[in-house]
């Protein structure tokens, strides 16, 4: 069972996934012992896990879009297969709704991004229809995480040395800076020194991510809303404060908001629909897709972090 300690913890751990037991102990007011448990417990249960997270802007994705693909049922096993082997997919879930399949692409430039959907897209068997709505803002993410197959190109200021520690982070995130600097025959000192530059210069974010289906959110949907565009800044301020709601991204092209969320179960998903999406100024009519299977999702998902907590 996770309790209060543990909400403390993991709040203290979004913050930094490598904070040391004896700082966690200081910082809420217990002993070393008693933190090192509930972390190694809450890791071991599969309630947390510890991610290096990359900024995307920073190793050069800048162009990204919600694409919404009509498939051929008979196709679809393999026409997904062949979508998540593109690094450059973050995101594919099969859903019920108008569509069977949306995805979210993530390009370094648009003429990249528009290549693939005009060339590469229409020669999979099976997709009969496309639609694209380019991302214009990411209003909130719970971390973006980027697999290590699709970089581009990595920061100037990032030599093999730092994407080695990347690497290795991504594997572990608490990994001990003496672990780190055996593993890659380096100098506890430069170790050390390299992954406090990679923070300081929010390239990386090493954190605490919870697992969803291990803190009973099982439904999973995505919403497309129609709004005023006078409006959306103040839309998205609100929805944002929703911890059921992971992902907000502003489009062009047909509607104006891209929404993912995580519930309990279905009924608790169409009562926040209707009670509380609905309700909001501004918004005109939403579409829901409620997800049936997530395939590929480079993004780790879930609810923002809440200080509170702490204290």
């Amino acid at each position: 069972m996770i309790d209060n300690l543990d909400q403390r913890i993991i709040a203290l751990l979004k913050r930094d996934g490598r904070y040391s037991h004896t700082g966690l102990a200081e910082e809420l007011g217990v002993n070393a012992a008693t933190v090192a448990r509930h972390v190694d417990n809450m890791l071991e249960e599969g309630f947390i896990s510890i991610k290096t997270v990359l900024n995307p802007f920073k190793f050069g994705f800048n162009a990204h879009a919600f694409i919404t693909l009509d498939i051929k049922l008979s196709e679809i096993d393999k026409a997904c297969a062949r979508l998540i082997s593109n690094p450059h997919i973050s995101l594919l879930a099969t859903i019920f709704g108008r569509f069977d399949v949306l995805v979210i692409a993530d390009f370094p430039t648009w003429e990249m991004l528009q290549e693939f959907i005009t060339r590469e897209l229409p020669n999979i068997d099976g997709i009969s229809k496309i639609d694209t709505f380019p991302i214009i803002e990411i209003k909130k993410i719970y971390n973006g995480l980027f697999k290590y197959d699709s970089f581009v190109d990595a920061p100037p200021q990032m030599d093999d040395i730092d994407l080695a520690i990347t690497k290795a982070l991504a594997e572990n995130g608490r990994l001990s800076y003496a672990g780190l600097a055996k593993r890659l025959n380096t100098s506890l000192t430069t170790v050390s020194r390299r992954v406090a530059r990679l923070k300081k210069e929010d390239i990386i974010k090493i954190t605490a991510i919870r697992n969803p289906s291990r803190w009973g959110y099982l439904a999973n949907a995505y919403s497309v809303l129609h709004a005023d565009l006078d409006k959306v800044e103040t839309i998205c301020a609100k929805l944002a404060v929703y911890p059921e709601i992971h992902l907000i991204m502003t489009l062009m092209s047909g509607f104006e908001i891209l929404l993912g969320m995580h519930f309990p179960s279905p009924e608790t998903m169409y009562e926040f629909i209707v009670d509380k999406i609905a309700r909001i100024d501004g918004i005109a009519n939403t579409e829901t897709f409620v997800c049936a299977e997530t395939r590929k999702r480079s993004y780790a998902l879930f609810e923002p972090e809440k200080e509170e907590l702490v204290s």
